[in-house]
């Protein structure tokens, strides 16, 4: 674990390499090596219009947070490691939240945008959460934690609501995948399946599809590419 927690260690100081360029509401134009692209994943010159000011009371974990006034934050579009499960990566899933968020500096000032319904059906608020960052750029930690490996890209319901950002999220988890960062450091590719309208590949025997006849198989790669995430029974520690 100790390797790991290095890793994060490093991921959240390449996140704070200060931005060069960029456009309103876009992500800031990438150097030319491979360590300062990373560093600018998810840096944007300004922040979104209507962003509101909070503070953060506690991390969770990678993406669920509490403001001050109670009241719980779920990250949208990416999923991270449970805790509670125990699963790889979680905790410095946790540990680059938390650091980004300024628990560890007394910071503590996040920024919240919404796209789609503000709360899910547990009366958490769904938002990109941004930070301040160097040279007067914001940090949106949901794109971050993806390029850094430390979450996959997530939606109940792809169909009915595509998030604005969501062809870029499920770019940096292919970038992330490729160069093997985080939990896509053990990767190995498998066989899955989808239904035909699923946000979700499971398993061939995996129980929340043992009575669809008509399935697609493919690759994991493929699944991750089409903005699919696992599923959290069959899957859940994949």
């Amino acid at each position: 674990m100790g390797q790991c927690i290095s890793f994060v260690n490093d991921a959240v100081q390449s996140s704070q390499q200060p931005v060069t360029s960029g456009g309103e509401g876009a992500a800031a134009a990438a150097p030319s090596t491979k360590g300062s692209l990373l560093s600018q994943a998810g840096v944007h010159k300004e922040l979104p219009a209507g962003a509101e000011l909070y503070t953060v009371r506690n991390v969770y974990d990678g993406d669920t947070l509490t403001l001050v006034d109670e009241r719980r934050v779920r990250f949208l579009g990416i999923d991270t490691p449970e805790i509670k499960e125990q699963q790889a990566f979680a905790q410095e899933a946790k540990a680059y939240t938390k650091d980004l968020c300024g628990l560890n500096n007394g910071n503590k000032q996040i920024w919240l945008t919404y796209d789609g319904d503000e709360k899910d059906h547990y009366g958490r608020l769904l938002a990109f959460v941004w930070v301040q960052h160097k040279n007067n750029s914001y940090l949106c930690i949901n794109e971050g934690i993806v390029a850094q490996g430390l979450a996959t890209v997530y939606t109940p319901n792809l169909k009915k609501h595509k998030l604005h950002n969501w062809d870029t999220l499920v770019a940096l988890q292919k970038q992330a995948r490729a160069a093997k960062r985080g939990m896509w450091s053990t990767f190995q590719d498998y066989t899955v399946v989808k239904t035909a309208n699923g946000a979700a590949f499971h398993k061939r025997s995996c129980q929340h599809i043992s009575s669809i006849k008509h399935l697609t198989e493919l690759s994991a790669i493929e699944a991750g590419d089409m903005g699919l995430h696992p599923c959290r029974t069959c899957l859940a520690d994949a």
